[in-house]
């Protein structure tokens, strides 16, 4: 089996990496005026001068999340046509593992552009961005478990989508709605503080976690949720999403 993913590892490697310049250059324009904004025009308005490093913790957290459409976008379009899954699904190996597989490459995929974005964070704030303040171990962590988790959840969303005329609807039903209340643009404390029962509900939302666990390995925990226990909940939601999304993919591709 380990040889079967390897072989599946390199073929799909060596394909992304074909298309990785062009979609490095649509990441970094993203990610480059949201954080020019951020950081240098909204200050003006009254927000925080260390409102730019806030967000650049945040969107590299969320890449994944942003990346969900296009990768499913991919997915449904080769169930409905060539279903080229379908010589996957032939090999000698359980269907399970190579639903677990497309998870855990959409995963690395999302972490090798996202990883990027850390440096070039630096370089647009570069005394606003403390890099000296970060706890590393734990940042890696929570990165590579937040895009382990967007893996998971867009596997999920796979498996309720039944069309690719419905493609529209994962954006507007499900990721605007998490990354809205997800703690991109605000702590949880100040959700919190500013409505109690609005904090609690947001609990429920895993991309509240991946915000809070990485803000503070990167500027304290003072001021965001406990960092282990929302490493906890991540985990939580990954297995729940892996799980549910590959026993209803296995329905919907026939594999039982």
């Amino acid at each position: 089996m380990l040889r079967v993913l390897l072989q599946l590892l390199r073929r799909d490697l060596k394909i992304f990496f074909r298309g990785y310049q062009s979609k490095l250059i649509d990441t970094l324009v993203l990610f480059i005026t949201n954080i020019a904004v951020f950081g240098y025009l909204m200050p003006g308005e009254g927000l925080s001068s260390s409102y730019g490093s806030f967000l650049v913790v945040a969107a590299i957290g969320s890449f994944g999340l942003i990346e969900i459409v296009g990768k499913l976008g991919l997915f449904l379009s080769d169930l409905e046509g060539e279903r080229s899954l379908s010589q996957v699904l032939i090999m000698p190996i359980s269907s399970s593992f190579v639903l677990y597989y497309i998870a855990f490459f959409w995963a690395l995929s999302s972490l090798l552009l996202a990883i990027v974005l850390f440096p070039c964070g630096k370089l647009l704030l570069w005394d606003q961005f403390d890099l000296y303040a970060i706890s590393y171990g734990k940042f890696l962590l929570s990165f590579f478990l937040g895009n382990l988790f967007f893996g998971a959840f867009g596997l999920w969303l796979g498996s309720l989508i039944p069309s690719m005329s419905s493609l529209n609807t994962i954006w507007l039903r499900y990721i605007v709605p998490l990354w809205m209340f997800g703690a991109y643009f605000f702590s949880w404390s100040t959700a919190y503080h500013t409505h109690p029962w609005v904090g609690i509900l947001l609990l429920c939302n895993p991309i509240v976690h991946i915000m809070e666990s990485m803000r503070s390995s990167a500027f304290g925990a003072e001021g965001y949720l406990p960092f282990w226990p929302s490493i906890f909940a991540i985990v939580l939601f990954t297995g729940f999403c892996a799980y549910h999304g590959v026993c209803r993919l296995q329905k919907r591709l026939d594999c039982l």
